[in-house]
């Protein structure tokens, strides 16, 4: 049992008035297993899926319940960490972490998801990576100083066009590439933030801390986790995840031709009811969230379906729209009876783009939006 398991799982017991450790050792694995809020697709480096029931609220997911991708084993805490600013600019910088809370912070509500979530899914025969279902996406308030005020401290040149992001995790074998993304400059500018803090406390180290990069609307191998260099440049990185890495390659294709992997596709899933769940005279309540990274950010409606999609109603959808935040949805439905009864959900973004019945296969499992099905008794 991992620690950040154990001092959830005390804690609960605890309000029980039970001692975890007083447990002998099969209730405790069973009693860490039912609570934990995430399943381990992968042990070193940290692969955890955030279980449905836990990804929170339409405002946020909890940090002890933030699902976690590293492509790399989590880096050791630096004991004098600093961030550059360095490549096409007139005035190069070096701050810590003191002089980067010193800046003026914004603060950004934006889900993360990653890339890969949705991966086991896919009808595949054979598919390299983690093996997520659904839960490998959250909701958090990032805060910290734009990125574009940096660039605007370091001055950069007028021949920058895109941004790389360098990082402190490494592979243990020394052949391996280094892990290195580059965004477009303008998107840079108009999306990106250093975050130093997570839902209102310090960036934990599984999280990226001290520093990440948030880029809200796309996917996650784009927030470089463990930030110590921000490179602006002419040219984009010609890195193997950036040249060959990260692309939807169709079965047979080539990767260096195929689009690369970027804005998260539009879509939903139903956290309530859970597989198995029943009707009650035929009606049934489904709840869930909904996010996008195409257009401006947000999403124009939620559609339910109890009848395996013959017809559909349009779900009520919870608080203010945040650009690239997920929005909560809920909905009554009457589900069909019969040994196929289902609930399913789809979701439409502001640019009109809907998420389908199944996504298109490719070789890397990447931006799998198909409907969300869940199987339920009538």
């Amino acid at each position: 049992m991992d620690r950040r398991t154990l001092l959830l799982r005390s804690g609960r017991l605890a309000a029980l008035g039970l001692s975890l450790a007083a447990l002998p050792p099969w209730l405790r694995d069973a009693a860490a297993a039912e609570t934990s809020p995430c399943l381990e697709r992968n042990a070193w480096p940290e692969h955890w899926e955030t279980k449905l029931s836990f990804l929170g609220n339409a405002d946020r997911t909890a940090n002890d319940a933030f699902f976690v991708r590293s492509h790399f084993p989590v880096p050791e805490p630096a004991t004098s960490w600093k961030l550059e600013i360095s490549g096409l600019v007139r005035k190069p910088l070096t701050l810590d972490l003191s002089a980067l809370r010193a800046l003026l912070p914004v603060a950004r509500r934006a889900t993360l998801e990653c890339a890969g979530n949705g991966r086991g899914l896919f009808a595949l025969a054979s598919t390299s990576g983690t093996q997520w279902e659904r839960g490998a996406v959250g909701t958090a308030e990032w805060r910290g100083p734009a990125l574009a005020a940096l660039l605007d401290r370091a001055d950069i040149k007028p021949e920058t066009r895109y941004v790389w992001f360098e990082a402190r995790d490494h592979a243990t074998l020394p052949q391996a590439p280094p892990f290195l993304r580059s965004v477009p400059i303008q998107l840079a500018r108009e999306r990106g933030l250093v975050a130093l803090d997570m839902n209102g406390a310090p960036l934990p180290r599984l999280h990226g801390g001290p520093a990440r990069l948030v880029l809200p609307g796309w996917y996650g191998m784009a927030w470089t986790k463990w930030l110590t260099r921000i490179r602006v440049e002419a040219t984009p990185s010609d890195n193997h995840f950036m040249a060959k890495g990260y692309r939807y390659v169709p079965p047979g294709g080539d990767a260096i031709t195929s689009p690369p992997v970027e804005a998260m596709r539009v879509k939903s899933v139903i956290v309530s009811p859970t597989l198995g769940g029943r009707a009650v005279n035929g009606q049934m309540e489904v709840r869930g969230f909904a996010w996008t990274g195409g257009g401006r950010g947000t999403i124009r409606a939620v559609d339910v379906s109890g009848d395996g999609g013959l017809s559909w109603s349009t779900a009520e959808l919870e608080g203010a729209a945040t650009p690239f935040a997920w929005r909560g949805f809920k909905a009554q439905v009457r589900v069909r009876p019969g040994e196929g009864a289902s609930v399913m959900a789809r979701a439409t973004d502001d640019a009109g783009d809907v998420q389908p019945r199944a996504a298109q296969v490719n070789a890397g499992g990447y931006g799998n939006n198909s409907i969300h099905v869940v199987r339920v008794r009538a």
